[in-house]
């Protein structure tokens, strides 16, 4: 079984388009878990209504704990020995599940990924958007996620046993970009459909929208403890200079965003990113 986990809030306009794509699966061995994160708007009462139109969803309702808490809570409360975590105010072709639990079972891999499509006009001969399926190694699997940006929770088959040593950490804007990482060196083999059949809905108040708008601390701190695990891995030294200089490339591109927006190189955010880049040898 295959257990879906939406977690949910403020997306009353979305949430209906959501559980409708994920009911319609053409892969039926599934339960989905909606966890209503403390909703203010009419998304408790949609969550139950639909737990009454489809014996296969379970509903948690908790008071607002954040994105992260609300899929460990998921997470939590699963069955099934895969997970896949759809965000709600997103949708998926009808048979991305199928597709992705073919690959594992045909694979024997320990994640399956699916990439993506923007609900906006988008260029369709990008390679991942290209249909090619590809089998990786967790360590050629790292530089297909952040070359393609498929780093979100998102979109993603994961053996649950796996998911559950992975467990999202409270409190950040960038949650899937620190966990990804560690969900790769808990896996041996990962599967990629470069199909997009997710579909990714644009909004500039979303949580993405947000991340364009703010450059936190939670980056720099990511940052770092993202290099210490790759320090500490297995992987080949060739493999670990590409992920420090990717970290260190993201990082200081939204240091440079951070300046022309606010022309202040003394906040926290320019100070411990600075220190950083001096403690690496990055920055002179």
């Amino acid at each position: 079984m295959v257990s879906v986990i939406i977690p949910v809030y403020k997306v009353e306009k979305y949430l209906d388009r959501c559980v409708e794509s994920v009911c319609n699966q053409t892969y039926k061995d599934i339960e989905i878990i909606l966890v209503d994160d403390g909703g203010i708007d009419k998304c408790p009462q949609k969550c139950d209504e639909w737990r009454k139109k489809d014996q296969r969803i379970k509903v948690i309702h908790q008071k607002n704990m954040g994105l992260s808490e609300a899929r460990n809570r998921g997470l939590e409360s699963s069955c099934g020995e895969y997970v896949i975590y759809v965000d709600s105010d997103d949708y998926i072709e009808n048979d991305m599940i199928e597709i992705l639990m073919t690959l594992i079972v045909k694979y024997d891999a320990d994640i399956a990924i699916s990439t993506y499509r923007l609900s906006q006009n988008e260029d369709f001969k990008s390679f991942r958007l290209s249909g090619n399926v590809m089998v990786e190694n967790a360590e050629r699997a790292n530089k297909i996620i952040f070359e393609n940006g498929l780093w979100q929770a998102w979109a993603k088959l994961i053996k649950r046993d796996i998911a559950l040593k992975c467990k999202f950490l409270k409190d950040l804007i960038y949650e899937d970009y620190e966990n990804t990482p560690r969900l790769l060196l808990m896996s041996e083999k990962v599967v990629f459909s470069m199909d997009g059949r997710y579909v990714y809905t644009v909004r500039d108040d979303g949580i993405m929208g947000k991340r364009k708008k703010i450059t936190n601390d939670d980056f720099v701190a990511i940052t770092s403890q993202s290099i210490e695990l790759y320090e500490a891995s297995n992987y080949s030294e060739s493999c670990k200079q590409y992920m420090y200089a990717f970290l260190f490339k993201q990082l200081i591109y939204n240091y440079n965003n951070m300046l022309k927006g606010t022309n202040n190189s003394n906040n926290s955010f320019a100070l411990k990113t600075k220190k950083l880049l001096k403690e690496k040898n990055i920055y002179g």
